[in-house]
């Protein structure tokens, strides 16, 4: 049975929050970019709840630019094909 708080009791925020075992390790993906924001992940484990929103947001960051930067990358045989 899960116990909550009593209303009125004090939030401590600054409480780790464990990664439950159950996750699957991050797969490597083979771009440095993404590996290396997902690794980020890893930084969840020991960090108060309250600095959650930070990582999320700096992994939101760098995946949404990597993203943004897959249109930009034109492989050769396709570039051949436009000259």
């Amino acid at each position: 049975m899960t116990s909550f708080p009593q209303s009125g009791g004090a939030v401590q925020p600054d409480l780790p929050l464990a990664v439950p075992a159950w996750l699957p390790p991050v797969e490597p993906t083979g771009d440095p970019r993404v590996d290396a924001a997902l690794d980020r992940l890893a930084e969840l484990e020991g960090s108060p709840v309250v600095e959650h929103v930070e990582i999320f947001s700096d992994i939101h960051v760098r995946l949404t630019g990597a993203l943004a930067d897959l249109g930009d990358e034109v492989p050769d045989a396709a570039s051949d094909d436009l000259r």
